[in-house]
């Protein structure tokens, strides 16, 4: 060690000593013993078995399920009922199965408040039904001759509903024949009404009691009953037809409607039955659609016009594979008139021929 650090360490501060305090007794507080019996009134009580837990008993009762009605009314376009309501009834949540229910002539058209589902309250159900829409009605207005006078109407309503077709306006008294279908229904499929004009204002009637005219004179025959509707075609005198309707002008002259054309004879005779009838024929009965309306049994000759014409084994069935040649002259047994309103002439032989292509001796 150097001088100088001799000199540092003699001068170094040495540390103090701690004072020594005198003892100091303190009295320490003795904790208190426990109270082994702050949970127990008394040793027997400490000593005490448990009692037995006690078991409780439920009676469970059975939720009756919830339920609801629902009402179905079923109405048409005017809120008037078609049929009387129909009420359901069901668990509410329970799925709801409408009856559909079908009219005829309506279709279903709006429903209101639909549900699917039963809920808590009582429920109505609107379903509203409108008329289906059917086929026209076409009303024609025809002339004698079958042309149009306007143009075709056509009448429009519901299925099933009725119709009334009407003649034109200040044509009623000239109306010469309307189809039996004035009034109906509509339907699904289209109709046709037909109104027949006479211009000439003539009165119609029925067939006399004694149908049959044996004319006493040649006479001429006309389309309708009128002089402008002339034919080339006379009757000869002694022939006997059938009249199917008569026709009365106002100057009082008298017309016969012989089936295919009209006459207005001055000398003639009427008969009951057909005074040369000799053979009472019967009506063949044919295939095809139209239907025999009137017979008339004959005994006559006729000559063809000037024209070529077929034979047929019935009104429209089963033509011949010939043809007949001009003026070819045949006997005619009996003549019928068919429901869309042609004539046929029975031959001799059993063939058919159209009425109108023969001129009767």
């Amino acid at each position: 060690m150097n001088f100088i650090n001799l000199i540092q360490s003699l001068f170094r501060r040495r540390p103090k000593r701690p004072t020594i305090q005198p003892e100091t007794h303190f009295n320490q507080a003795t904790p208190e013993p426990e109270n082994t019996n702050q949970f127990f009134e008394t040793a027997d009580e400490f000593e005490k078995e448990p009692q037995a837990q006690q078991t409780e008993h439920f009676v469970t009762t059975p939720v009756q399920p919830r339920k609801s009605s629902v009402t179905i009314h079923y109405l048409n376009q005017n809120r008037i009922p078609l049929r009387p309501s129909i009420t359901l009834s069901g668990v509410v949540g329970a799925t709801l199965d409408l009856p559909w229910l079908k009219f005829p002539g309506y279709y279903l058209a709006e429903i209101t408040n639909l549900k699917q589902h039963f809920h808590e309250d009582p429920t109505n159900i609107w379903l509203f039904y409108k008329p289906q829409l059917a086929a026209p009605v076409m009303v024609l207005h025809q002339d004698l001759e079958g042309g149009l006078l306007i143009k075709p109407q056509f009448l429009l309503g519901a299925l099933n509903e009725h119709y009334q077709a009407n003649p034109l306006e200040g044509g009623v008294n000239f109306i010469y024949r309307t189809s039996s279908n004035q009034t109906g229904r509509f339907s699904a499929e289209t109709q046709l009404v037909r109104f027949q004009y006479d211009p000439l204002n003539l009165k119609y009637s029925d067939a006399p009691d004694q149908p049959f005219i044996e004319l006493t004179a040649s006479v001429d025959t006309y389309k309708r009953p009128t002089e402008e509707a002339l034919t080339t075609t006379r009757l000869p005198k002694n022939a006997i037809w059938k009249i199917y309707s008569c026709a009365t002008a106002t100057s009082g002259q008298q017309w016969f409607n012989l089936g295919s054309f009209w006459i207005s004879p001055k000398h003639y005779e009427l008969h009951a039955t057909n005074p040369k009838a000799t053979v009472d024929y019967q009506v063949p009965k044919f295939t095809n659609q139209y239907t025999v309306i009137e017979t008339t049994p004959l005994n006559l000759d006729a000559t063809l016009n000037n024209t070529t014409a077929t034979l047929w084994a019935a009104p429209y069935e089963k033509p011949a594979t010939y043809r007949l040649a001009l003026k070819t002259r045949v006997h005619v047994k009996q003549v019928i008139a068919l429901d869309n309103l042609s004539r046929w002439c029975e031959l001799e032989g059993g063939q058919w021929l159209l009425e109108s292509l023969l001129t009767f001796d």
